[in-house]
């Protein structure tokens, strides 16, 4: 089974460790890329490493996929800045789900954001045989929870206090999408 697509404009593939830390560090130190989680910011390179041993772990035991997102088009430097991380986490198999999260550079565009979950979906679908996939964010996100409507996610509600963060009870909105979906 192949992990690792190419679109028109983007490279999505599965991390290298160690060859991924820095680019990895250039995405995840922007607090915009992950405004809509409930998730800390990075502050140094080295928790990159880190949370890149752990996506391989994840996927070593069938947990999660994580996937590393290139700009194949632009100048150098645009190519080499990540544009996305795209992670498929609590996987169901009984249920046929699973749960997508997105952290985004800020150049991305709702067109291309699309056209890599394009790719990702289409391996959710076909090649795992999943029924159903959910996004999870903060309802006042509101560029994400945009993209997730532009991406062809329904809302489906709001779960209360559904998770801790610093000490702080917070509401996540979902959002779904199935296989039999248009396209």
């Amino acid at each position: 089974m192949n992990w690792n697509y190419e679109t028109t404009n983007f490279l999505i593939r599965l991390p290298i460790s160690a060859d991924d830390e820095e680019s990895l560090f250039g995405l995840l130190k922007n607090p915009s890329a992950s405004a809509h989680l409930p998730k800390s910011q990075l502050y140094t390179s080295v928790q990159t490493l880190d949370e890149l041993r752990r996506a391989t772990m994840r996927f070593q035991a069938r947990e999660a996929a994580t996937w590393l997102v290139e700009r194949l088009t632009g100048s150098l430097e645009e190519r080499a800045a990540l544009a996305a991380r795209i992670t498929l986490t609590d996987i169901n198999w009984m249920q046929a789900s699973g749960r997508l999260q997105w952290e985004l550079d800020e150049s991305v565009t709702a067109t291309e954001l699309r056209e890599i979950l394009a790719a990702v979906e289409q391996f959710c679908f076909s090649d795992l045989a999943l029924h159903r996939l959910e996004l999870r964010m903060l309802p006042d996100a509101d560029k994400h929870v945009a993209l997730a409507g532009e991406c062809g996610f329904q809302p489906e509600g709001v779960l209360p206090a559904q998770l801790e963060f610093e000490g702080q009870w917070v509401d996540h909105a979902v959002f779904g999408k199935l296989a039999s979906d248009p396209a």
